[in-house]
C-alpha cells in the first residue's frame, strides 16, 4: 500500500482571523454550522498576539459545555442546534480497549467490512479507533487519522472527547469527512505531486508498439497513481464469475429517474464504465487501455475538498469502496431502495448477507465470535469481506489464522476488572472470493511517522479451511489441545538441544561436542609436535608490495616459495609458532582423559542425534495434524496475490495471478503483463526482499466459481482487420459489443494511417530525424545534407584506394575488368575480417565503424545489396580522377553501377539498400553517443555523461530490437555503463541531499530530471545486475525516511519516492543531442581510445 505522509511542517498556531477554509474544516469537525459561534470560540482562545490553536477552539467547542452554552447563547442558538447526534455506545467497547501495543484486541480484529485495524499505519493509533456499525450484532474498527499537523491532533481530540463517538456508533459520513480532512492535509503539499492533466505515461507514437498480442491478457495504463485500481480491477476481472456478472448487469431504465439519488446514479454510471473497461479487457486488440473514466468516478468519493485527488490510495479501502458501489448497483437493478440510507448501506454491514445479491454471495462470508467478556459469554454472527491477518510474529498463514482465530486471552479495559475475556472465531460461511489482508504497516511512536513491516510470512498456493469452520469446532478444539502439547514438547526439546548446540556460559557458545573433541586434542599434544623450520625467501626493503610477498603455506617441511618478482631473494628463518599443549600430563592422567573425552562425546552426540529425531517427528506431527481428508473438503487455490514495493510513504503495487488456461502464474504491472513463476512470485512476496512484499492474498474456490453455459452470441465482434477475437465469445451483444467493435476500428484505422505515413516518408528518401516522441528528437544528424551512399563511401576512402592502387599495378586489365577484380579483393579481405570480428576485435576494436560493406556482411545482408554498395564504394571515390588509368576506372564503375541498378528494377531491392544505409548510419550515431558517454564519465563528468550513455543504451536497443547484436553495441555492455553511471550520480546526490541545504535546487534537478527518468530503464534491461542495482538505489533513498530532516527536505523526499517507485513504463528519453557530421569523422579512433581505458580499468571485463 502507499500511505501518503505529509510533510507539511507543524503548524501549531494560526492567525485569529480565521479564513473561509478554517471555518469549514471546523464546522466538519465539529459539526456546528454557525460561523458566530465559530468566531467567538476562535476569539476565546487568540492569545495577546493575535493567534489562536486550531485544537483548543475545537476543544472548546465539543468539550466544554458551558463555553459551548455561552457561544451558542450569544449567537442566539439552542443547545440542540450545535452539534450532531450521536448514538449511544454499544455495550462493553470503550476507547480503552486498545492493548499497550496500539493493537485491538483480538474480539475486535475484524470489522464487518473486515478492516483491520492495524492494516495502515493510521490504525496504530489508540486514540483514532473508531466504533462503527450499523446494525446490532456488526462491530467495524476503522482508523482514519494519521500523523500530521494540528488538524489531525484536532480531529484526535474531537473523537476522544465527546461521549457520544467514543464509546458509540460512528455514522459514515462522520467516518468520511475524517477521510476527506485527512486527505486534504496530505494532499495540501504544493509542487508535491502531479497536477491533473499531467501525463504519467505517454501512448508511443507507433500504434504497433500498442497492439496485443493475440489472446495475451490486456494491461492498465498509469494515468497517475493508479497501480492500486490495475492491481486490483486485473485480481478482479480474471476471476470469472465476476467478470460475467460485470460485463451482463442490466440496469432498468426507471432506475436513473430524476427520484434517484446522487449516489445511486454514480454507483450506475461507475457500472457502465467498468463494464466498457471489461469489455476492452476482454476483446480489445491493444495492448493496453485507459482506465481514466471509472478511475475519475472513484477518485470523486475519495477526494479532498481542495480537489487534490491523485494520491495513491490504500489497496483495502479501494476495493471496500469497490464493492460496495457493486452491491448498491446490483441493489438498484433488482429493486429501488426505499430510502437513501438503505440505498448507501453496504451489505458488510448486515448480520445477515443478502443472498440476492451476487456481489455479497461471491465476496461476503460469515464468522460466528463466541467467548467471554469479562466473565459474560457473549455469541455474535458478523459478516466479513477481506480478513486482515497479523504479519508480526507469524512465519506463515496459518499462525496467523490461527492466532487471530483461536482462543485468546483479551487485555482487561481497566485495571479494577479481574475477571478474563477471550473469545474464539468460527467461519460459518465462506465466501466463492477469500481475500486475505496482511497487516504490514505500523506506525512508529518514536520516530512519528508510519513504516512497514517487512517480515516473511509464507503462503500456500493451496490452503485448507476445515479447521477454521464452525462444522468442524469440536475436532478442531481437540486437535488444538494436541497440538498445542506437541508445541509444548517441541519447545522443550529444541530448548534441550540448544544447551547442546550452544553450550557455555558466557556470550560465545560453541557445539558441546566439538568443545570436548578439542579438548582431547589439547590433552593429545605434545611439547615436540610443532612443524619444522620453514625457509622463506623475502624481499630486500621496499622491492615490493605486501601483496607480492612470499606466503607461508602449511604444507611439508623444509618448502620454499618464491615471488618470482624478487630480483635478490634472502634467506632467512622464521621462528617456530608452538601448539598449545599441557605442560605435564602423565600417560595414566591421559588415558583416563582419553577415555572419558571419547565417552563423552560419544554419548552427547546419541542425545543430540535423538534429540534431533525426535524433533522432526514432533514437526511432521504437527505439520500433518489436519492433513487426513476429513480436514481437506474446503480447498482454497491461490488465485492472485497483489505485491507493494516501496516504503510507508510510498510505492507501487503490482499483481501475480494464476491463469489456468496457461497454467501459469502472470504479472500484471500496469501496462505490461508478463510471464512469471511461483519462484519469482514467492521471492517478491513473502517478505524481506528488498521492499517488496504481499499485501493482499487472494484465494478461491473453485467448485463455487463453475459458469453454466450461457446463450452468448459468439464470435460476434471483430477486429479491424476482421479477424475474428475469440474472447468476445462472452461479451453480450448490443451496445458494449458495438462500443468494442468501433473502439477496435478506430485503432485499426490509426495503424493504418501510420503505416501510410512511413510508406510516404520511405518513398521520400527517409528523415535524417529520429522521432523518439512528440516534440521530441533525441538525437539526430545536422548540417548541410549529403547523402548517406557519398558519406559513407567517404569512411573507406583509404581501403579502397589501397584496393585500385594493387589492382592498377597490372598492365594488361580493362577498366570493367579492374574493377571487379578490385571489389573481388576487397569483399575476400572484409569477409576474413567479418570472420575475426567477435573471436579476435570487438569489443576492443570496431573495424564496422569505418566501412559499411563490412557492416552489411557482418549482419548477412542480401548478397545483391552488398555488392550493389561495394560497387558504389567505387563509383563515390572522385580522388580517382586525378590520374587517367584510375579516372577510367571510376567511370566503369559508375557505369556499372548504373547499369546494375536499371537490371534491379525492384523497388524492395532499392527500399532495402536506402534502408540498409539509415541503419549504419544510426549505429554510427549510436557508437557516438556511448563514445561521448564513456569520455566524459572517465573525466568523472558523471552527471554530462548519463544523458549520452541512456541515450545510447536506448538507441541500441532500438536498433537491435529483437534480432542480432552485431547491428548494434553489446546490450550487456551499453547497459553495464549506463548502469555504473547512474550509480555514481545517484550516490553522490544522495550525499548532497544528506549534507547540504545550500544548493537543494540543484541536487533536485538532479534526482527529478536525470535519476527518475533513467532508472526504468534499469528494471527493463532484462539483467539481474540493473534490478538488483535499481533496488539498492531505491533502498538508499528509502534509508532517509529513518533520519532527522528539515521539513523541506521531507517534503521533497516524498515527491521524489512517490515518483521513484511508480515511474513512468516508458523509457524514451527525455534529451536532444544534436550531432554534427563532422564529429562523425573521427569515430573509428575515438572509440578505440576510450575502450583502451575501459580495458585499463577492467571495466569491459566486467560488461561481459
Amino acid at each position: 500500500m502507499t500511505v501518503e505522509q505529509s510533510s507539511l511542517s507543524r503548524q501549531d498556531y494560526q492567525p485569529a482571523t480565521g479564513d473561509a477554509k478554517t471555518y469549514a474544516q471546523i464546522q466538519e469537525i465539529t459539526g456546528i454550522e454557525d460561523a458566530h459561534v465559530i468566531n467567538e470560540a476562535i476569539k476565546a482562545c487568540t492569545d495577546s498576539h493575535g493567534m489562536f490553536k486550531l485544537e483548543e477552539v475545537v476543544s472548546m467547542l465539543t468539550e466544554d459545555p458551558h463555553s459551548a452554552k455561552k457561544l451558542a447563547k450569544s449567537s442566539g442558538l439552542t443547545n440542540g442546534q450545535h452539534g450532531r447526534d450521536v448514538p449511544d455506545a454499544l455495550p462493553g467497547l470503550q476507547s480503552g480497549a486498545l492493548n499497550q501495543s496500539g493493537e485491538l484486541p483480538r474480539q475486535m480484529a475484524a470489522g464487518p467490512h473486515g478492516e483491520d485495524p492495524s492494516q495502515t499505519a493510521k490504525a496504530s493509533q489508540a486514540s483514532e479507533a473508531v466504533i462503527h456499525a450499523r446494525q446490532p450484532g456488526v462491530i467495524d474498527l476503522t482508523s482514519e487519522v494519521s500523523e500530521g499537523d494540528e488538524l489531525q491532533k484536532a480531529i484526535a481530540a474531537s473523537l476522544q472527547d465527546t461521549p457520544g463517538i467514543l464509546g458509540g456508533q460512528v455514522t459514515r459520513e462522520e467516518q468520511d469527512i475524517s477521510r476527506i480532512l485527512e486527505a486534504s492535509l496530505a494532499e495540501s503539499k504544493a509542487g508535491t505531486k502531479r497536477k491533473r492533466g499531467e501525463l504519467w505515461f505517454v501512448d508511443p507514437l507507433n500504434p504497433h508498439e500498442r497492439k496485443r498480442q493475440e489472446g495475451w491478457p490486456v494491461g492498465l495504463k498509469n494515468v497517475g497513481n493508479t497501480c492500486w485500481f490495475s492491481a486490483v480491477i486485473q485480481c478482479l476481472f480474471h476471476i470469472r464469475k465476476f467478470r460475467q456478472l460485470v460485463l451482463n448487469f442490466h440496469l432498468p431504465g426507471e432506475t436513473l429517474q430524476s427520484d434517484s439519488s446522487i449516489l445511486e446514479r454514480r454507483n450506475i454510471r461507475f457500472m457502465h464504465e467498468l463494464r466498457r473497461l471489461f469489455a476492452l479487457l476482454l476483446a480489445s486488440n491493444k495492448k493496453y487501455v485507459d482506465p481514466s473514466k471509472p478511475v475519475d468516478i472513484l477518485k470523486e468519493a475519495f477526494s479532498s475538498p481542495s480537489g487534490a485527488t491523485d494520491s495513491q490510495q490504500d489497496v483495502s479501502e479501494f476495493q471496500h469502496k469497490l464493492l460496495e458501489w457493486l452491491e448498491d448497483a446490483f441493489k438498484c437493478s433488482s429493486s429501488r431502495p426505499g430510502s437513501p440510507c438503505e440505498a448507501t448501506a453496504s451489505c458488510s454491514m448486515r448480520t445477515e448477507p443478502d443472498t440476492r445479491n451476487p456481489v455479497v454471495e461471491l465476496f461476503y462470508g460469515q464468522f460466528k465470535a463466541e467467548g467471554y467478556n469479562e466473565g459474560k459469554m457473549f455469541t455474535n454472527q458478523e459478516t466479513f469481506g477481506q480478513f486482515p491477518l497479523q504479519v508480526n510474529g507469524f512465519l506463515d498463514i496459518h499462525e496467523s489464522l490461527e492466532g487471530a482465530t483461536a482462543q485468546g486471552e483479551i487485555e482487561a479495559v481497566s485495571s479494577a476488572v479481574t475477571q478474563k475475556s477471550g473469545q474464539e472465531l468460527w467461519f460459518s460461511r465462506l465466501p466463492p472470493v477469500l481475500t486475505f489482508e496482511l497487516s504490514r504497516f505500523q506506525f512508529n511512536q518514536q520516530l512519528g511517522r508510519p513504516e512497514k513491516i517487512h517480515n516473511k510470512i509464507h503462503f500456500p498456493q493451496v490452503i485448507y479451511m476445515d479447521r477454521y469452520m464452525e462444522i468442524n469446532k469440536k475436532i478442531t478444539r481437540l486437535r488444538r489441545e494436541e497440538s498445542k502439547k506437541l508445541k509444548e514438547q517441541l519447545h522443550f526439546l529444541q530448548k534441550k538441544l540448544d544447551k547442546f548446540v550452544c553450550y557455555g556460559s558466557g556470550s560465545k557458545r560453541f557445539p558441546l561436542h566439538e568443545v570436548l573433541s578439542y579438548a582431547l586434542e589439547f590433552a593429545q599434544s605434545k611439547p615436540d609436535s610443532v612443524p619444522q623450520d620453514v625457509e622463506m625467501e623475502s624481499p630486500k626493503p621496499c622491492a615490493s608490495s605486501l601483496s607480492e610477498s612470499p606466503v607461508k603455506c602449511c604444507g611439508p617441511p623444509d618448502v620454499t616459495m618464491t615471488s618470482p618478482h624478487i630480483r635478490s631473494p634472502v634467506k632467512r628463518t622464521l621462528p617456530p609458532v608452538a601448539i598449545p599443549c599441557p605442560r605435564h600430563v602423565s600417560d595414566d592422567e591421559l588415558h583416563v582423559l582419553e577415555n572419558c573425552l571419547h565417552r563423552w562425546r560419544k554419548e552427547v552426540e546419541s542425545d543430540v542425534r535423538e534429540l534431533q529425531e525426535n524433533i522432526s517427528q514432533l514437526e511432521s506431527k504437527i505439520d500433518l495434524m489436519y492433513s487426513d481428508a476429513a480436514m481437506q473438503k474446503f480447498p482454497y487455490h491461490l488465485h492472485a496475490v497483489l505485491v507493494h514495493e516501496g516504503q510507508a510513504v510510498s510505492g507501487h503495487y503490482w499483481a501475480y495471478i494464476f491463469d489456468t488456461n496457461r497454467n501459469m502464474w502472470l504479472k500484471f504491472n500496469d501496462i505490461t503483463v508478463s510471464e512469471s513463476c511461483w519462484e519469482e512470485l514467492e521471492r517478491e512476496s513473502i517478505g524481506g526482499y528488498h521492499n517488496a512484499s504481499a499485501y493482499c492474498l487472494m484465494y478461491v474456490d473453485r467448485s463455487k466459481l463453475q459458469l453454466p453455459d450461457s446463450n452468448v452470441d459468439r464470435s460476434r465482434v471483430q477486429s479491424g482487420d476482421g479477424r475474428s477475437v475469440k474472447s468476445t465469445d462472452m461479451i453480450p451483444s448490443g451496445s458494449l459489443l458495438d462500443f468494442v467493435m468501433d473502439d477496435n476500428k478506430k485503432f485499426a484505422k490509426e495503424i493504418f494511417d501510420w503505416d501510410s505515413e512511413q510508406a510516404r516518408k520511405a518513398a521520400a528518401g527517409g528523415d535524417n530525424e529520429m522521432t523518439m516522441g512528440p516534440e521530441n528528437k533525441t538525437a539526430h544528424t545536422t548540417g548541410p545534407h549529403i547523402e548517406y551512399s557519398a558519406q559513407h563511401a567517404q569512411l573507406s576512402l583509404e581501403d579502397t584506394l589501397s584496393a585500385v592502387r594493387l589492382v592498377l599495378q597490372q598492365t594488361a586489365i580493362t577498366p570493367d575488368e579492374a574493377v571487379q577484380t578490385a571489389m573481388n579483393n576487397e569483399l575476400r579481405r572484409l569477409n576474413d575480417l567479418a570472420g575475426r570480428l567477435s573471436s579476435e576485435l570487438l569489443p576492443d576494436d570496431d573495424p564496422r565503424l569505418k566501412h559499411i560493406v563490412l557492416y552489411l556482411i557482418v549482419n548477412c545482408a542480401d548478397e545483391v545489396i552488398t555488392s550493389l554498395v561495394m560497387l558504389e564504394q567505387f563509383s563515390q571515390m572522385k580522388t580517382l580522377d586525378q590520374e587517367p588509368r584510375s579516372k577510367r576506372l571510376r567511370a566503369a564503375a559508375v557505369e556499372g553501377f548504373c547499369q546494375k541498378t536499371k537490371e534491379i528494377n525492384d523497388d524492395n531491392i532499392r527500399a532495402s539498400h536506402d534502408a540498409w544505409h539509415r541503419k549504419f548510419h544510426h549505429y554510427r550515431e549510436t557508437v557516438y553517443l556511448f563514445v561521448t558517454g564513456l569520455d566524459a564519465f572517465y573525466k568523472e563528468r558523471y552527471q554530462e555523461a548519463m544523458p549520452y550513455l541512456h541515450l545510447a543504451w536506448f538507441r541500441n536497443n532500438e536498433l537491435i530490437s529483437n534480432k542480432t547484436e552485431t547491428l548494434g553495441l553489446s546490450k550487456k555492455m551499453t547497459a553495464y555503463f549506463q548502469r555504473i553511471c547512474l550509480e555514481k550520480v545517484n550516490a553522490l546526490t544522495a550525499e548532497q541531499f544528506e549534507s547540504s541545504d545550500v544548493d537543494l535546487a540543484g541536487i533536485l534537478t538532479t534526482m527529478n530530471n536525470v535519476i527518475i527518468p533513467i532508472m526504468p530503464a534499469l528494471f527493463q534491461s532484462g539483467f539481474a545486475e540493473d534490478t538488483g542495482s535499481a533496488e539498492e538505489m531505491r533502498e538508499k533513498w528509502c534509508s532517509f525516511l529513518g533520519q532527522d530532516l528539515s521539513s523541506v527536505k521531507v517534503e521533497k523526499l516524498q515527491d521524489f519516492l512517490s515518483k521513484l517507485f511508480e515511474p513512468s513504463a516508458d523509457v524514451r528519453p527525455n534529451y536532444k543531442v544534436r550531432i554534427q557530421i563532422g564529429e562523425l569523422s573521427e569515430l573509428y579512433n575515438q572509440y578505440r581510445t576510450v575502450m583502451t581505458i575501459a580495458r585499463q580499468k577492467h571495466d569491459l571485463d566486467k560488461a561481459r
